[in-house]
């Protein structure tokens, strides 16, 4: 496993949110039907681990 889904198996985001490769950098996608609270402390999380640009992407 990368570095991407490491960190998202360790907190426990792996079911519903995803890491791919674009445009040279990577990109985040969270699941929208998930609870808003958790849309939140997933964007915090990654915010925290990879940096405020990381590029996050509610589908």
């Amino acid at each position: 496993m990368n570095k991407e889904q490491n960190f998202l198996v360790r907190y426990g985001l792996h079911n519903f949110v995803t890491c791919e490769r674009a445009r040279g950098r990577h990109v985040f996608f969270i699941k929208g039907r998930e609870d808003q609270s958790m849309i939140c402390h997933a964007t915090y999380l990654i915010k925290d681990g990879f940096g405020e640009t990381t590029p996050i992407e509610i589908i």
